[in-house]
């Protein structure tokens, strides 16, 4: 991995999902003024977390460097589909209402929708990953680590608005907390992408060259 690697992946890659997350932040904060029905929402946020996976797909895309170790279109496909998967998920508890957070069946639908949630984006990519580079099984793990650890950014600005926050002030808050979750799940799998790229090139450099026909 180059020097000039890791820089490039952070930047790529916040900038990416800053831009990304930019679009759930304003669709949530429009369909709140209209009060849209949660039906409505739901479907809306899955969308604009389409959205959202795309431009982060194509942030890490740039990030991997010149060589563009894996394909644009399926890579990015992919991160789109894996970030609506985890909106849909997300996006459950308040679409339904209701629940009882202290049920045992509640308590156990909901660590294995945080974990689907966590690996959605990470698996998906992977399936595109293993094309071209195996073993790479461990770009799962790292990943659902660094969103674990990402996320907690999102929940930060909860004590400090309510009903109550001017519409322009709550989506700077929640825009500045997805910049840190963009910034903290760039940093955190910056090494695991440096990986990829060091050993798909060096792999690429080493081997025979094809015959021209």
């Amino acid at each position: 991995m180059t020097k000039r690697f890791l820089p490039r992946w952070v930047l790529a890659t916040t900038t990416g999902e800053t831009l990304g997350f930019a679009v759930p932040a304003a669709t949530g904060t429009v369909m709140a003024m209209v009060a849209a029905p949660p039906g409505v929402v739901y479907v809306a946020m899955i969308i604009a977390g389409a959205v959202e996976g795309a431009l982060l797909g194509l942030g890490q895309w740039w990030g991997f460097g010149p060589t563009r170790p894996v394909p644009g279109r399926a890579w990015v496909g992919a991160t789109a589909a894996g970030a609506a998967l985890a909106w849909s998920i997300g996006m459950l508890p308040s679409t339904l209402g209701g629940l009882d957070p202290g049920s045992p069946r509640v308590i156990v639908a909901a660590a294995l929708g945080g974990l689907v949630l966590l690996a959605s984006i990470p698996v998906l990519q992977w399936l595109v990953l293993r094309r071209v580079l195996r073993p790479s099984w461990w770009w799962i793990p790292v990943n659902m680590g660094a969103w674990s650890v990402g996320l907690l950014w999102t929940l930060a600005p909860s004590p400090l608005v309510d009903e109550r926050t001017p519409t322009a002030v709550l989506f700077g808050v929640y825009l500045l907390a997805g910049a840190l979750m963009a910034a903290t799940v760039a940093v955190l799998t910056g090494l695991a992408a440096g990986r990829i790229t060091h050993t798909l090139t060096h792999d690429h450099a080493h081997s025979p060259a094809a015959p021209i026909s």
